[in-house]
């Protein structure tokens, strides 16, 4: 048997390809899968604080595509583990902010009520994460609030 250059390309080929798999299968983790359905800090940090709007201080919000977002009552009716309240209108968070975080699974909605955002279950209507972007800090941005 000669060994000729096709099969030699072939090899090299086949080794790429099955190397490329076996990096990608290691380097995935089901810790990567947690952090799509909960709130990271890299979704903290996609929110601007302390900017200009049209001569206005924003304490929080998008400084890029000037979205300023101000305080609403609403949001205290927002909790973990409860069902959105039948009474308000599950508002997706605009869009621009959307696309700037890290994805969450199509069976999570990002709504947005005021300056708090909430992961809320499509089917059930179950709010799964709550972020207060109000917080100056990511770890009292998802402290439940008291009273």
């Amino acid at each position: 048997m000669t060994l000729n250059i096709d099969y030699l390309l072939a090899g090299v080929a086949v080794a790429v390809v099955g190397g490329g798999a076996l990096t990608l299968a290691a380097n995935s983790s089901s810790r990567s899968q947690d952090l799509e359905t909960r709130f990271s800090e890299a979704d903290f940090a996609t929110f601007n604080r302390g900017f200009e709007v049209n001569d206005t201080v924003c304490e929080v919000g998008l400084a890029k595509h000037d979205l300023c977002f101000e305080p609403s009552p609403l949001s205290a009716q927002i909790e973990r583990g409860e069902e959105f309240p039948e009474d308000m209108y599950p508002l997706a968070l605009e869009w621009r902010a959307k696309l700037a975080m890290p994805r969450k699974p199509k069976s999570l909605k990002t709504i947005r009520i005021g300056r708090t955002i909430a992961l809320m279950e499509r089917d059930s209507e179950t709010i799964i994460d709550t972020m207060r972007l109000g917080e100056t800090t990511f770890v009292a941005a998802n402290e439940t609030p008291s009273g």
